[in-house]
């Protein structure tokens, strides 16, 4: 979604994906993550680390580790952090953070707001939000109940959203049968590779798999919050989306439905 809503800005022409993360966010100016491109961050390719020292620290046996970063704790992380470029991904859980917040601080609304608008209004995403009604604890991996679930301020980018299976349904729809106009052109976008490897290729958000012997790729991607996890999908002959109301992985699932959608012989 976070690479997505960049991407109706990139078809529109307010950004370019070659454009420094700094020019939205000034007070990046004079840190080298200033330098670092809008494309970068959307492939994971920026060298910021998955997560600051801060946040490592707090993630063990904090109950809501990202409800106090605001703003400025997220600038305040991104100016302390020590980037390592590499040719190849590493997850940022910190770049897709940065990216969310740069976008929602340039525009003037929130990161909430601006995914309402640009991407769950036109597709008809009536549950997807940051902000839902009812936030149901999930549970941990021997099944025990979580003491809460997670909440996000300037680090929503990185996983803040709330969804339902028919929502993701819809969205993922889109994906296999691209709307008419510019969001359609941005969610094509988002699926062309952009970082080629030689196991899997790194696309705006999206991981790509080439398939085996003639037969079709696949686009995936998955996330996790406590108590939570999620996997979505697609290839040529459909899409899958997997929803786990524990800390148990849904990975192994979801790739099994996919091959299964494969065509066979």
């Amino acid at each position: 979604f976070t690479s997505l809503l960049l991407a109706t800005y990139v078809v529109d022409g307010a950004v370019a994906l070659d454009d420094p993360v700094g020019s939205l966010l000034p007070e990046l100016d004079g840190t080298p993550s200033a330098a670092a491109t809008l494309e970068q961050l959307a492939t994971h390719t920026s060298g910021l680390p998955r997560v600051p020292a801060r946040l490592w620290r707090r993630s063990f046996g904090h109950p809501d580790p990202y409800a106090d970063l605001d703003h400025a704790s997220l600038v305040d992380d991104v100016r302390a952090s020590n980037l390592r470029p590499r040719p190849r991904p590493v997850y940022s859980n910190l770049g897709a953070a940065l990216l969310g917040e740069a976008l929602a601080t340039w525009a003037g609304a929130s990161y909430d707001e601006l995914v309402q608008e640009r991407i769950c209004a036109p597709l008809g995403l009536d549950a997807t939000t940051c902000h839902p009604a009812d936030e149901p604890v999930g549970r941990t991996r021997r099944g025990g109940a979580r003491p809460g679930v997670w909440h996000f301020s300037a680090y929503a980018g990185a996983g803040a959203l709330w969804s339902t299976v028919a929502d993701l349904q819809r969205f993922l729809a889109a994906q296999l049968e691209r709307p008419e106009g510019g969001l359609g052109e941005a969610i094509r976008l988002t699926q062309q590779v952009r970082v080629p490897g030689p196991r899997m290729d790194q696309c705006l958000g999206w991981i790509r798999i080439e398939g085996r012997e003639g037969r079709e790729g696949l686009l995936w991607h998955n996330g996790g919050t406590a108590g939570y996890r999620a996997f979505v999908g697609v290839r040529d002959t459909g899409a899958v989306a997997v929803l786990g109301a524990s800390d148990r992985s849904v990975d192994r699932g979801g790739m099994q439905l996919l091959r299964d959608l494969a065509p066979q012989g």
